[in-house]
């Protein structure tokens, strides 16, 4: 959908609300997102059947307010077709790791407690209010036999012979996967859903609960690894959701497997670039 497009259906759905700059973000794999003034953030969904997504996204945050520590999206402004929807933009800069890297030890684990917080209440939603913010659950099984299969269509045939035995041994270890309990997730705590304030030196907000599901609290821990094993852990020791031996071992699985799908990706719904894909798999997997 064009800018003008965008423009256009917010000046007609809230006359109101005024602004000089808009910029046209089409990065997002769901959703065109539209900035005003680097104020407003309105996301339209690419797909019909991302619209309910982006409605029952809005529940959920309008249940989570008051309960996490720092700021998520608070949609004030609601398309009457529910075509469309926007918030104040939650100020901040990414977390990327070369931030994060160059942060004191005292401003990382604030971060840590911050991060902790925020999983401790997501994950200990009571099933039965969680279960009404997810649209569908992924089926473990299902998850399994189409990394493996797809992995050996679009995958296998570009990658070096050694990291195919790699991949093998490692759908192996996935396949036996087994955690003792669901709950809600965000699914998604990437870098670029981290706000960050560099002159506070906390986190200002975590955005983007698109991808939200029931399922292992230990797969919002995977992304953590990008910045290292000690944060992971550090996270970990303040979090007080449901705990079990296994469960930083599971996340770091989970690590493993995310480019394998951001590689398949690039074939199945041209999303990304693959040797892109391949070199962060390769960086991940030699760690």
């Amino acid at each position: 959908m064009k800018k003008a497009e965008l423009v256009r259906k917010i000046r007609q759905e809230f006359p109101e609300l005024k602004w000089k700059k808009a910029v046209h973000n089409v990065e997002g794999w769901d959703h065109y997102v539209l900035i005003l003034d680097n104020k407003y953030v309105f996301r339209f969904p690419r797909k019909a059947d991302y619209r309910s997504q982006l409605f029952s996204e809005i529940s959920l945050l309008k249940y989570l307010k008051g309960k996490i520590n720092f700021q998520i999206p608070d949609y004030k402004f609601i398309a009457k077709d529910k075509s469309f929807a926007g918030y104040e933009m939650i100020q901040g800069v990414q977390l990327k790791k070369n931030i994060f890297d160059h942060l004191p030890q005292a401003t990382k684990d604030t971060v840590a407690k911050q991060l902790a917080q925020f999983f401790t209440a997501v994950h200990n939603v009571p099933p039965k209010i969680a279960k009404k913010f997810v649209m569908g659950h992924d089926d473990p099984k299902k998850v399994y036999l189409d990394t493996v299969v797809k992995s050996k269509k679009f995958v296998f045939p570009r990658i070096a012979k050694p990291y195919r035995q790699s991949l093998l041994d490692f759908f192996q270890k996935i396949k036996n996967i087994k955690f003792p309990k669901k709950t809600l997730i965000h699914y998604d705590i990437y870098y670029t859903h981290i706000l960050f304030d560099t002159n506070k030196k906390r986190l200002t907000g975590v955005i983007d609960f698109d991808d939200k599901n029931f399922e292992d609290p230990a797969v919002d821990f995977l992304e953590l690894w990008y910045y290292g094993q000690d944060f992971v852990e550090n996270v970990y020791k303040y979090y007080r959701g449901p705990k079990d031996q296994n469960f930083l071992a599971r996340s770091h699985t989970y690590y493993k497997r995310m480019p394998i799908w951001n590689m398949i990706s690039t074939f199945e719904e041209h999303r990304g670039n693959f040797r892109q894909q391949y070199k962060e798999f390769r960086r991940i997997w030699n760690q």
